[in-house]
């Protein structure tokens, strides 16, 4: 169990900072006696006054897990990583509870550079890639200024490696911010569900069953319904409430 630090809860307003601060700490007490359903319904409702903080998705993640809740566990986890990516405790519990996923899919092998790429691009959110690289670019700018008063050998040099540098973060930021807005993921959360071939339900339409805390994407929805795609290829229509929303 981690403790939400005192700065969010300040940022909220001062009505729904104590209602969240009293759950949270209803929540914890709850935990420590074991009590896994009563906090896990505690931080649920702090999540539905729209308050999100890794440390919340971390705990609830643990309450999910010990209830023996595997897909919401994963669900909790991967909030909280896209919230903070390079947190330790959260990588680590998800690492571990996605070893309890049943329908494991490996994902496509890819070349070194590329593969890299993608885990620098993980490694940070949107607003981490924004912040440094205006950072970079605020000092080259620095540079340009402070060497119109001082001689400094290879000022052009440096400043232009300073900008292109800033150039390649937001190009990276940019990358995110499509994936982000273009692709919708979800967690599978029942024990097993059925992936019917079109948006109702009939035996003779299933194509395959999964089971819980597989991650997937979603394509697109109708009502009561939503396609969903994996990542080995395979594609199909689930119950709305079979999935949830990453």
């Amino acid at each position: 169990m981690r403790k939400i630090t005192l700065i969010f809860w300040i940022v909220l307003t001062v009505g729904c900072a104590q209602t969240a601060d009293s759950l949270y700490a209803y929540a914890n007490r709850a935990v420590e006696t074991e009590d896994y359903v009563a906090a896990i319904s505690y931080y649920e409702t702090i999540l539905s006054q729209e308050v999100e903080h890794p440390d919340l998705y971390y705990n609830l993640g643990n309450g999910y897990y010990r209830n023996g809740r595997i897909g919401l566990a994963v669900w909790a986890y991967e909030k909280g990583v896209k919230l903070s990516p390079r947190d330790t405790d959260l990588l680590f519990n998800l690492k571990l509870v996605n070893t309890r996923v049943r329908d494991r899919i490996e994902r496509p092998k890819t070349i070194f550079i590329i593969e890299g790429y993608h885990v620098l691009k993980r490694s940070f959110t949107l607003a981490n890639l924004l912040m440094l690289g205006s950072g970079i670019l605020l000092i080259a700018a620095v540079v340009y200024f402070v060497s119109t008063w001082f001689y400094i050998r290879f000022r052009s040099k440096i400043i232009s490696t300073l900008i292109m540098l800033s150039v390649l973060i937001h190009g990276v930021a940019l990358d995110k911010y499509w994936d982000l807005s273009g692709k919708k993921e979800g967690i599978v959360i029942p024990r097993e569900i059925e992936v019917f071939s079109a948006p109702y339900e009939r035996q003779d339409g299933v194509l395959f069953r999964l089971h819980e805390g597989i991650k997937v994407e979603i394509t697109q929805s109708q009502p009561g319904w939503m396609e969903i795609h994996l990542i080995d290829g395979k594609k199909g229509w689930v119950k709305i409430t079979d999935v949830r929303p990453l």
